[in-house]
């Protein structure tokens, strides 16, 4: 079942029932898994409940939330899609003096009275319903924001019910939930590359992920490395996972995988990006993903300093690398581009 269709089935009371899916999400997550299937399945309960815990507390709070006045709507020719045109000027939203932008994903409440609290959505005659947001019209000039298309757990029906439906009550956005219910979702049979996933579960003797000619090697990777990556300050741990790394993608005997770990404040994103910029130093091409456009912001920064400071060094081809090679990928609306950036 898709993920989309599981949120819009519930309730409001379903979605501030914190025993919802009590049983299936607070079992202990076990110490191996049978099959890649076992592994993936055991993580798609909580990320449900987490996306209703979130809704949770918005709804909870949805007084103090951007509600706005519905334009208008307009059937599609499937039942369950809907045009949609509403006033974003923020209306009745307490927290924020900025018009909510839509975005693929958004979770809201159609409803005909502007709700004041979870309870008025129970009232005898109040019309509700769950919504979410799959496709943006723009205008012209791919600038302003006409109208969307929103899904519904099921067909509206009517005409005239369609016009019980006033407020726009925006409760949360859920596309990144989506993505990784996406990927918790691969099927064998979908013809996916499950090869590296895996080797990463598989489980190996001690040394089973070093490749034995490499490792005879020993820091030599690093060596050409050393002297910039302790200017940069990096402790003998971080200088351990930086060389680990390297020896692994200059490895042309074995595809191996390595899952690395650090608990908060042991300077993740100082290491990425040193790491990142050794990879760039040797022409290797590189995707690094973060979980917030801050964490991006701050792996960023830091790589373009250590360009700064030590891209004066000359490779063994003559050139130095340079910031042309590099893309950065985000989000208009939410990443803050300041200074060098």
């Amino acid at each position: 079942m898709d993920l989309g269709d599981i949120v819009l089935s519930w309730l409001t009371q379903d979605i501030i029932n914190d025993d919802l899916y009590k049983g299936r999400c607070f079992q202990a997550t076990p110490c191996s898994f049978l099959s890649l299937d076992h592994y993936l399945k055991s993580y798609r309960a909580p990320l449900i409940e987490e996306i209703r815990s979130n809704l949770c507390s918005r709804l909870e709070l949805i007084v103090e939330g951007p509600t706005s006045k519905i334009l208008s709507m307009e059937a599609t020719q499937k039942p369950e899609v809907y045009y949609m045109d509403v006033d974003f000027g923020d209306y009745g939203a307490v927290y924020s003096v900025e018009a909510h932008t839509v975005r693929y994903g958004d979770v809201f409440i159609l409803s005909s009275v502007k709700s004041e609290a979870t309870e008025d959505f129970s009232c005898y005659g109040v019309t509700y319903y769950l919504a979410m947001v799959t496709d943006i019209c723009m205008d012209d000039n791919d600038e302003c924001q006409k109208h969307f298309k929103i899904k519904v757990a099921k067909d509206i029906g009517l005409e005239e019910d369609l016009q019980k439906l006033r407020y726009a009550i925006f409760l949360g956005n859920i596309i990144k939930n989506m993505w990784i219910w996406k990927a918790l979702s691969f099927d064998k049979h979908m013809n996916n590359n499950f090869t590296l996933i895996e080797s990463l579960l598989a489980p190996t003797n001690s040394g089973g992920d070093v490749c034995g000619i490499c490792a005879k090697h020993g820091g030599e990777h690093l060596a050409c490395f050393t002297e910039q990556l302790l200017a940069m300050n990096r402790n003998k741990l971080q200088m351990d996972v930086i060389e680990s790394v390297i020896s692994i993608v200059r490895c042309r005997h074995l595809n191996l995988m390595k899952l690395i770990q650090g608990i908060p404040g042991t300077e993740k994103t100082h290491t990425v990006s040193a790491l990142l910029w050794a990879l760039a130093s040797m022409k290797c091409i590189t995707l690094t993903r973060a979980p917030t456009n801050v964490v991006v912001i701050g792996v960023c920064t830091h790589f373009l300093q250590n360009f700064k400071d030590f891209n004066k060094t000359i490779d063994d081809n003559g050139l130095p690398f340079s910031l042309g090679d590099v893309l950065l990928f985000g989000n208009k609306y939410k990443i803050n581009i300041t200074g060098d950036l």
